[in-house]
């Protein structure tokens, strides 16, 4: 629920920006890979506080693959621990062309890289999944905001889950694009394939999930930013929504983060939606978005993390494209009742001079995500920066609305509670 990432390569090259997102208004686990390990409930210590690793940013877009291509950015990081490997394993949204402006051939694609010691990430060239190409498929503009999740009680074929943003252009009015949420299963994490067009609920290739089917009495509505958590085998989702009503769907009438379950990652369950006591103030239009959500086994306990920004919040970095001031962390028991206090410091915040590193002197892009290693918590998130740029890169600048300056997306490091 935002402006297209490769949208504003493209108002790049026309020397033109846009304004801001218009969105305000397991039985226990019993593989290492899974986000959780067993436990019995063991009682909470203290916990420390996330600070940025020295050595940040950890990854720039602008390395040539063996295609001859680059990537022109770098969104929407997803990161689990694999105990087996011993190795983080991080996803992400990017756009993959011949050149950062004036490529009509770009397209959307999802990364996948591995670090054994947070600072260097070794990426693999080819990307894990694509854009799709058909020109009727739901999901051929826009494809990013990956979440993945091992199942080893999954058939063979369908151990790692996939579940992602989706668009086809414009949604009413044009404000932001129609996000769905799609679905791609894959053996070994590498290489995922969309659900069958046979599996699907609604007879899409990739498509499980829309915003009607979330809001059924709205006049539309839309999903998106999905993130999922696995527990007594049992596939948890955690996104953004929004439904609206009226002519043109121009009044917003819920917006927040939702929740959906399923038992095979194809047909889901609603199970609220929005989250209510996600909520700002008790209105239904006070949510955030972009969930980043864990199940810690071993103390019973539910952690997420998201943004719930005004204006004003953000009105200070210097780039003006899907910012974020930072993101708050929720806790909860059961998965379904949840503790946040918005009027609480936000667990990473925008840091413009950062004396451990940079990667965010221009700003931060929205969402962040985090996982676990023991009582460790790693987060990956996204910077503007204007360091090291590669050439001919550049982004939006807040004022002049119209302008542009040299600038770079970044991969950024925080921990809490890890060496």
């Amino acid at each position: 629920m935002r402006r297209p990432l490769l949208s504003v390569i493209l108002l790049a090259s026309l020397l033109g920006a846009c304004g801001d997102d218009a969105a305000v208004p397991d039985a226990p686990p019993i593989d290492a890979r899974i986000d959780a390990p067993q436990g019995n409930c063991q009682a909470q210590g203290a916990i420390g506080q996330f600070i940025r690793r020295a050595g940040n940013p950890r990854v720039l877009p602008g390395t040539t693959f063996l295609d001859g291509k680059l990537d022109i950015h770098i969104a929407d990081p997803d990161v689990h621990w694999d105990a087996t490997t011993q190795k983080w394993v991080a996803y992400w949204a990017a756009g993959h062309g011949t050149m950062y402006t004036g490529d009509p051939n770009m397209k959307a694609v999802i990364r996948r890289a591995e670090s054994a010691d947070r600072m260097t990430w070794t990426i693999d060239d080819a990307p894990v999944f694509s854009q799709a190409t058909g020109v009727t498929a739901w999901d051929r503009v826009n494809t990013e905001t990956p979440t993945v999740i091992y199942n080893p009680a999954a058939p063979p074929s369908r151990r790692y889950l996939m579940l992602y943003s989706g668009s086809d252009g414009p949604f009413v009015t044009g404000a932001f694009a129609n996000y769905q949420i799609g679905a791609a299963f894959s053996a070994d994490g590498k290489a995922f394939t969309r659900v069958s067009a046979v599996e699907s609920p609604h007879g899409k290739e990739g498509l499980v999930l829309t915003g009607k089917q979330v809001y059924p009495t709205g006049s539309d509505g839309i999903v998106a930013d999905p993130d999922l958590a696995l527990v007594d085998g049992i596939y948890h989702l955690f996104f953004s929504s929004f439904s609206c009503s009226g002519v043109n769907c121009a009044t917003t009438d819920t917006f927040g983060v939702a929740h959906a379950t399923s038992a095979d990652g194809i047909t889901w369950t609603i199970e609220e939606a929005p989250v209510r006591s996600l909520l700002k103030t008790s209105a239904l239009t006070s949510g955030g978005q972009q969930p980043s959500v864990i199940y810690d086994a071993v103390h019973c306990r539910w952690e997420m993390w998201v943004r719930s920004d005004a204006p004003a919040d953000v009105a200070a970095q210097p780039i003006d494209f899907n910012n974020m001031a930072g993101v708050y962390k929720a806790e909860s028991t059961d998965g379904e009742n949840w503790n946040v206090n918005y009027a609480f410091n936000r667990d990473l915040a925008w840091l413009p001079a950062d004396p451990n590193g940079g990667g965010e002197d221009l700003g931060l892009l929205t969402g962040a995500d985090v996982a676990m290693n023991g009582n460790g918590r790693l987060m990956l998130y996204v910077g503007f920066d204007d360091d090291n740029v590669p050439a001919g890169f550049a982004l939006p600048n807040r004022a002049p609305m119209t302008g542009f300056r040299s600038g770079v997306f970044t991969l950024n490091v925080a921990t809490r509670d890890l060496p």
